[in-house]
């Protein structure tokens, strides 16, 4: 019975990651949260992060396979053969726009992570709650405006400016999606635009924080139990990586229709209640 409650425990916080990694509702904040209501605690564990993560990663390449390969396509094509650059011109900047982008977040990535990782194992759900509140701010300040109409290209230098959102989101509790597409809609970038460059800049930043954790792990002493504590976690892992993944995909069939109904504004009023629980939850503790 408890390691089925245990087993239920990770597909939840699975869920959670894959729903609110879409949701401009943060979730490193929601999996910090649903750790401690749960009682769960693996600080020291890096495979889980790697696992959901991947989920995540692994939906949003699916989601956008067809586009990607069209990208990489028309970028090795525009290289090679400058009779055509004036049909892949535009996925080809398409896809340096995105590496552009993935600067700030890289940068901040290798400098801050473990700076990150330490306050968070110190403040916890503080530091979460303190990250919840400003994303609350920030969908409150775009929620009430209407988006609908705008540009439909994104400039290198807008580029950059969302890409300084996305590094913004790497403090707990902070959401990518939120940031990093209220930066572009304020920019007078049109809806969809501003969506599918968000998540787009997610496949590589994710990439590179696998490998961010892939390296930790195998600098730690012991690297193995690091990575698995112990056999009876292969399920549990497994559990939330399928939840993140599943979770993933499906939210964010919904994402597009939240953005277009104009209803920003009530994910901020969650945000503010979930980011003042967690700060009174960690003053209570």
């Amino acid at each position: 019975m408890q390691e089925f409650v245990e087993a239920l425990k990770y597909l939840l916080l699975g869920l959670i990651q894959g729903v609110t990694e879409v949701l401009p509702i943060s979730s490193s904040g929601h999996v910090e949260l649903s750790k401690f209501l749960l009682e769960m605690d693996f600080a020291e564990n890096l495979m889980f992060l790697i696992l959901v993560n991947t989920g995540s990663l692994l939906a949003f390449l699916v989601i956008y396979f067809k586009d990607l390969l069209r990208l990489v396509k028309d970028f090795f094509i525009y290289l090679r053969h400058r009779e055509t650059r004036e049909m892949t011109s535009p996925n080809f900047h398409f896809l340096l726009k995105l590496g552009v982008a993935s600067i700030p977040a890289a940068i901040v990535g290798v400098l801050l992570s473990d700076f990150i990782d330490q306050m968070l194992s110190t403040y916890s759900i503080l530091l979460s709650g303190v990250g919840l509140l400003l994303t609350a701010t920030i969908l409150y300040l775009i929620g009430y405006r209407r988006y609908r109409h705008g540009l439909s290209s994104i400039s290198y230098k807008e580029s950059f400016l969302i890409g300084l959102a996305q590094a913004v989101a790497l403090v707990p509790g902070v959401s990518r999606s939120g940031m990093t597409t209220a930066v572009a809609l304020k920019k007078g970038i049109n809806i969809e635009t501003a969506l599918k460059f968000s998540f787009m800049m997610y496949i590589p930043i994710s990439i590179g924080s696998i490998f961010l954790y892939l390296i930790k792990a195998a600098l730690m002493e012991d690297s193995t139990s690091t990575l698995l504590p112990g056999s009876e976690y292969v399920i549990y892992y497994l559990l939330a990586f399928v939840g993140a993944f599943i979770a993933t995909f499906f939210a964010f069939k919904v994402i597009f229709n939240i953005f277009r109904t104009n209803k920003l504004k009530y994910f901020s009023y969650y945000c503010f209640v979930v980011g003042l629980l967690s700060i009174l939850l960690f003053i209570m503790q």
